[in-house]
């Protein structure tokens, strides 16, 4: 691997050519903003990384460090500590792009088991040297940067292994560090998955996931990832914290709730043991369904959740905006199919488009399917078949890759997602797409992913020409703003992202006082130093 600016910001691998359907959107956003491409302005990073900062981890440190995990397993080059100390946040991607990483990590660090973390933290915490734990990279919350440098844990190089798989009590135990495919293909071989499936899953980590309280694409059905961690294992400055594998208890608050969505801030994930279902692929149904709008949408998922007759796992609403661009793509404007949806009053940029994917048993997915059909109907839904989910599928990872072409080609482009009950559902979504209509040539691109009987998550895509020399700054102003949009309207300051540093100062005022308290007294007690992941989470 070149070791280029541009390897160390970008999504996955950087040598993956752009997909077909990653060239349309950039030619259907550059049209439409008439951005003209020339990617030697817009700092596409392909100069190797030589900085002026060279480690400041004093020799001694590095010594002690080498005789705990050996020579090869320690690299402070320039490189390794840009990569290491950033993660996929817009704000991060823009100051790799202008080779101003700002502080960076002294060194990366990867532990081949669990003594040796233990033995990394105890004496990082006497020498109060800061320490970031580090699975693949994929955050977007500025949750791996390291204000303070000090060392970045390489969880990722060794900590990947099966440590034990149970088909009697459906559940495996992993090293933090495994990746999802790796962890995925494994209990594909045994007839099982583990059903969680975000969009980063192919460049993130199980600990990863625990660590950010995150949510894959198929949690209406499988649930959340707290729905999935029966138990684990941490390595604070303090000592190791344990968990047991009880299906259930009640014996004071759980422990294991503490280090969901933890961000690093109290220790070092090192082993999870998830719930994990059978795999029976040749049952899973897909169906979709037009809306005339996105209330009516929205009013039937909400029908579908509290029927009663089963959840689908696979659940999403675009809205008519979302709507309109995906149909764009697909060429579909103008066509029959177009003109066919206008007749039946399915018009463009009012119609929104819901995917539906039930898994299980074969006899459950035809119920559950043959209910949504019915409340669909009772709805005004047209239901249009499987092709939509089947190409939705297809791209539900390399969409991923979308973001550096798109930013090569002078067009901003980020998400932000929350969480709202379903009363507040609709005010959050009119005043967030205000907010962001309101900037000049700006797209507003939105659906629903993950759905609750109690109310779903918004997920907000936009994107707009990049502003030039003041891109930095006019969008963390744009930013700021927006989350101040999303607080007022009664939408939660994250609903799978965590918050990492990019909103952690709204934390208190999000929890309390009393409670944010408790958990900086929390960390007093398993962190005395304040070694671990410091800024993060505000505390």
């Amino acid at each position: 691997m070149q070791k280029t600016w541009r390897a160390a910001f970008h999504w996955g691998n950087a040598e993956t050519p752009i997909d077909h359907s990653i060239a349309k959107h950039i030619e259907y956003f550059t049209q439409l903003y008439n951005v003209k491409t020339n990617t030697s302005s817009n700092l596409p990073g392909n100069e190797p990384i030589v900085l002026k900062q060279k480690s400041r981890l004093k020799a001694a440190d590095l010594s002690a460090l080498t005789k705990i995990v050996g020579k090869e397993n320690i690299t402070t080059d320039d490189f390794s500590r840009v990569r290491y100390s950033a993660g996929k946040f817009y704000g991060d991607l823009l100051k790799l792009r202008a080779k101003n990483p700002g502080k960076i990590a002294d060194a990366v660090v990867a532990p081949r088991h669990e003594e040796e973390i233990l033995k990394i933290l105890q004496y990082c915490s006497k020498r109060k040297i800061a320490v970031t734990p580090f699975g693949a990279g994929s955050s977007v919350t500025r949750a791996l940067e390291t204000p303070k440098g000090g060392i970045v844990l390489d969880m990722a190089r060794h900590m990947h292994r099966v440590i034990e798989f149970s088909p009697v009590n459906s559940t495996i135990t992993v090293e933090g560090g495994i990746l999802g495919p790796a962890l995925e293909k494994h209990l594909n071989e045994d007839g099982f998955t583990c059903g969680h499936f975000p969009q980063s899953f192919e460049y993130s980590t199980v600990a990863g996931w625990v660590a950010a309280r995150g949510a894959g694409q198929a949690s209406t059905g499988y649930g959340r990832i707290e729905d999935l961690t029966v138990a684990l294992r941490v390595v604070t400055p303090a000592g190791i914290i344990e968990t047991k594998d009880y299906p259930a208890a009640s014996i004071g608050p759980d422990i294991k709730q503490l280090f969901l969505g933890s961000e690093g801030v109290f220790g070092v994930i090192s082993r999870v043991t998830l719930k994990v279902r059978r795999y029976k692929p040749q049952n899973t149904r897909h169906v979709s369904f037009f809306f005339r709008n996105f209330e009516t949408a929205t009013n039937a998922m909400r029908e579908m959740m509290h029927a009663q007759s089963g959840v689908p796992h696979l659940f999403r609403i675009s809205d008519a905006e979302e709507t309109d661009v995906a149909l764009k793509m697909k060429k579909l404007d103008g066509t029959m199919i177009d003109k066919v949806l206008t007749f039946l009053g399915y018009r463009e940029m009012a119609r929104c488009l819901m995917l539906v994917s039930v898994e299980g048993d074969s006899k459950y997915t035809s119920l559950v399917t043959k209910k949504m059909k019915k409340l669909a109907r009772k709805h005004g839904g047209l239901a249009v078949g499987s092709y939509p989910v089947k190409k939705w599928l297809e791209q539900r990872y390399s969409s991923a890759y979308m973001r550096d072409p798109m930013m090569d080609a002078g067009i901003r482009i980020d998400t932000i997602e929350t969480a709202v009950s379903w009363e507040k559902l609709h005010g959050l979504h009119q005043a967030v797409r205000q907010y962001i209509k309101a900037q000049p040539q700006t797209s507003c691109l939105t659906h629903i992913s993950h759905v609750y009987e109690t109310g779903a998550n918004l997920y907000f895509v936009f994107a707009s020409p990049m502003a030039g020399p003041n891109e930095a700054q006019d969008f963390a102003k744009f930013h700021k703003g927006l989350v101040d949009v999303i607080f007022k309207n009664g939408g939660s300051l994250s609903h799978h992202h965590g918050i990492g540093r990019l909103t952690s100062d709204r934390l208190r005022e999000e929890i309390g006082p009393l409670a944010h308290d408790i958990l900086k007294a929390i960390k007093r007690q398993l962190d005395p130093a304040g070694i671990m992941n410091p800024g993060a989470l505000n505390l």
